[in-house]
């Protein structure tokens, strides 16, 4: 009964913070539709909302769950139901189970959204503030000035793509560069192909080996990697599903890609995932353990604003340095080892 009580408590708790956040959103999404946007229709403004609103609750779900969290104690403490409870030999732990398992219930909707849905928000709130808002062109499926690496017995081989339209596969400015002990060996230049599947077609291709001195131009066919791998590319990483991006981090290593943006990037949707059971943990001890709102309140921000902080650390180091990628993920470490000493101390139990 205990148990149902308090969590009856804190979902009417976390409905109505919720209700009042999105109504904030609301607010503010109608007043940017009427004075900002270039264009103004109700389909636009019904699709910039919705989206606006579930990206914005991927983002601050922690943040609403924790404030939930503080409201409830707040209110149990009051009526001291928190050390009746512990004097009848009942652990914190079992306590606070309720509101960590609809915290943990959070961070999983948030983690399987994180998969697809959410992404496909982002993608078409940019989308929509580029064309209604800033009344700009959205190049779609346009990849420009890629460069790619692949290694086969002993040659190494740089591919640059001035253009790479991923949905036909029409590429321009296409040039290659081949590498053999140190030294370049061959140069194939062309200003137009076609690139389907694993095979890329070029009608002209003018070839200068530097060994033999000899140039020709001629119909050529080059197996490479399929462009299904490379169309990730042409969107930004916070707008891909989360399979396309593990791809592009596994890929990305091979061919030469900057994978560690793509990696960055699963990081920071499995700890902003959960984010939320780690905020519950923590303030269930603090509140629980020191019974002082404030100072809870104070944890909740801390942690809050730490979860970004170590995020744009890690993509800080993975964008400027070379410092391994299992380094660089420690930096979060402090939020889900302070999780783990607050569910420890939850589970012992505190001197009534």
């Amino acid at each position: 009964m205990l148990h149902r009580y308090i969590l009856l408590n804190y979902i009417k708790v976390f409905v109505l913070t919720l209700t009042v956040l999105f109504g904030i959103l609301y607010a503010y999404t109608v007043s940017e539709v009427l004075f900002i946007f270039k264009k103004q229709t109700t389909e636009v403004f019904v699709k910039y909302t919705l989206n606006f609103i579930s990206v914005a609750f991927f983002y601050t779900s922690a943040f609403i769950s924790g404030i939930s969290l503080l409201t409830v104690y707040r209110s149990l403490t009051r009526k001291k139901i928190d050390l009746l409870t512990q004097s009848f030999g009942i652990s914190p732990l079992k306590f606070s189970f309720s509101i960590l398992l609809f915290s943990f219930f959070i961070s999983l909707l948030n983690l399987l959204g994180s998969y697809e849905f959410f992404p496909n928000s982002h993608k078409e709130l940019y989308k929509i503030e580029r064309e209604y808002r800033k009344a700009k062109e959205i190049e779609s499926g346009v990849v420009r000035n890629l460069w790619l690496k692949e290694e086969t017995s002993g040659e190494v081989r740089f591919y640059n793509f001035g253009i790479v339209e991923t949905s036909s596969g029409k590429i321009y400015k296409f040039y290659l560069l081949k590498v053999k002990a140190g030294s370049i060996s061959e140069v194939i230049t062309a200003e137009s192909g076609l690139w389907q599947g694993s095979s890329i077609r070029l009608s002209e291709a003018k070839i200068n080996n530097l060994f033999t001195g000899e140039e020709s131009i001629k119909e050529l066919t080059i197996e490479y990697l399929p462009i299904t791998q490379i169309k990730p590319l042409s969107e930004k990483p916070e707008h891909l599903s989360l399979k396309h991006v593990l791809t592009m981090s596994i890929v990305g290593e091979r061919a030469g890609i900057n994978q560690r943006l793509y990696i960055h990037e699963t990081l920071k949707r499995v700890f902003t995932a959960f984010l939320p059971l780690f905020t519950g943990i923590i303030l269930s001890w603090v509140y629980i353990r020191w019974r002082q709102f404030n100072l809870s309140a104070f944890a909740l921000l801390s942690v809050f604003a730490s979860h970004w902080l170590f995020l744009n650390l890690i993509r800080s180091l993975l964008e400027n340095t070379d410092i391994n990628i299992l380094l660089a993920s420690l930096i979060y470490a402090p939020i889900p080892a302070l999780a783990l000493k607050g569910l420890y101390d939850l589970g012992k139990g505190f001197r009534v």
